[in-house]
């Protein structure tokens, strides 16, 4: 993924991908943070962060968390967030494996990194170990379909439409993006997202879909 950084304007590219739904779905997810901190007001945590896009909205929201911490194994991606170092941590990690105390962190959220991890279910229950009591794991991603119809829509857009959109956009980092087409493989659908959260995280108190691609979801640790 340091390719991407290096060789892609990341943030164009997550535009067009998205077909320009992506500002709409960081303004929807982040009011879901905004709920989790009136929950639990500490730590939070941007898993997966990359270049720092979905903390960098959240600040420009006016979302004020007492410390942000973003985590990636990319650290190409971590260099390029330069917003507000006074109250922003940046680690290089893996979300199998967090260097965080148990019970120490108030709210994770992720935005489409969680795909990409190879555990998946390690990741979460990492999640729930660091979070405290009431904190909150949310999730913005681009996943399976629930409908065989708009699971067979997305695999013609990750087909044809997604490699032609990265070739106009970034052309030197096509290769990594195409990886998409890995990452959906194998995955169990939306409502499967859904029972897994709610079984290794928490109760699924907040749950929305958009084009039957796109979901948010909000666990909460009890």
């Amino acid at each position: 993924m340091n390719k991407v950084f290096t060789y892609s304007n990341y943030e164009l590219v997550n535009r067009v991908i998205t077909l320009f739904l992506l500002t709409k779905l960081r303004y929807w997810a982040s009011l879901e943070i905004v709920k989790s901190l009136l929950d639990c007001d500490g730590v939070a945590v941007d898993l997966g962060a990359g270049d720092g896009s979905m903390t960098r909205f959240l600040l420009k929201l006016g979302v004020k968390p007492r410390s942000i911490i973003l985590v990636d194994p990319a650290i190409n991606g971590l260099l390029l967030m330069r917003d507000r170092p006074e109250i922003i941590d940046k680690v290089i990690a893996v979300g199998e494996a967090l260097p965080l105390r148990s019970g120490s962190v108030c709210v994770i959220y992720t935005a489409f990194a969680l795909r990409q991890f190879n555990d998946k279910f390690r990741a979460m229950i990492e999640a729930r170990r660091v979070l405290r009591r009431c904190g909150s794991f949310i999730v913005l991603e681009f996943w399976r379909p629930d409908t065989v119809i708009m699971h067979a829509v997305l695999l013609y857009y990750l087909a044809l439409p997604l490699p032609l959109l990265v070739s106009l956009v970034a052309p030197r980092s096509i290769k990594e993006y195409l990886t998409m087409r890995r990452t959906i493989k194998g995955l169990g659908p939306i409502s499967w997202l859904r029972n897994v959260l709610n079984k290794f995280v928490g109760d699924v108190t907040s749950y929305r879909k958009y084009m039957d691609i796109f979901v948010i979801i909000r666990a909460r640790k009890c």
